[in-house]
């Protein structure tokens, strides 16, 4: 009887492994006991991950298995699937066991039409929804470029509308009055938050001072064009 290695997969290092590792568990699948966990952190695009492909390449054997929760774990494009199917399956004789999709691809000794087509269909859906989510990313992407940032700001030369002597005065008089950060009192005034340190150090060496409520009275009596000041 051949060894059983459990594939668990995150695309992210923001994603944990333990919602597989409990499915596994269920199944009764023990790391250590009757199987061995190979736990990866990469993108499901490609199935050129370093160290699944260390164990199709170099760990399992004939008559071994491989289990994973779910087939977008293993890969989500239907032509790198099926070549892992020719690879491990029909070559090597290695079984591959999918929870979810309840895919038990050498359970008979064999692979069945049948399997076969439902395999291809699910593959096919999951490389589907790949490309789906790949193309709402980039349309939110293209969205945020065109219409402003996280907070709502505008961007590129809208911002120069709001840069401005008397939007620097305003916020800094927020500041003072609600005793709040720059940041907070920015996204009140829409003052650009990448340009206000620049203008406060030229207001701190201009004026020789950082006290706010001085800046502001020098300000407020200073003739200087922004654009030169």
């Amino acid at each position: 009887m051949g060894k059983t290695y459990c594939y668990i997969r995150t695309s992210t290092d923001k994603q944990d492994y333990l919602r597989q590792e409990n499915i596994l568990k269920e199944k009764g699948y023990i790391n250590g006991v009757n199987c061995e966990y190979v736990e990866e952190t990469f993108t499901g695009k490609t199935v050129k991950r370093p160290i699944f492909q260390e164990l199709i390449n170099s760990k399992i054997e004939k008559d071994d298995t491989i289990v994973t929760t779910e087939l977008s774990r293993i890969s989500r494009s239907v032509k790198d699937f099926n070549n892992l199917i020719d690879e491990i399956v029909e070559k090597k004789k290695v079984n591959i066991y999918i929870i979810k999709e309840n895919f038990n691809l050498l359970a008979n000794g064999q692979m069945d039409a049948m399997t076969k087509l439902i395999m291809h269909i699910t593959s096919a859906f999951a490389e589907f929804e790949r490309n789906i989510i790949s193309e709402r990313t980039k349309e939110s992407l293209k969205a945020k470029k065109e219409h402003g940032t996280k907070t709502g700001h505008k961007i590129g030369r809208d911002k120069g509308i709001w840069n401005t002597k008397e939007n620097f005065i305003k916020t800094l008089e927020i500041m003072v009055t609600k005793k709040i950060g720059y940041k907070k009192a920015a996204i009140i005034t829409k003052f650009p938050i990448g340009s206000f340190t620049p203008s406060i150090n030229k207001c701190y060496n201009k004026y020789n001072t950082k006290d706010l409520e001085q800046i502001l009275k020098n300000l407020k009596g200073d003739a200087t064009e922004w654009e030169l000041f």
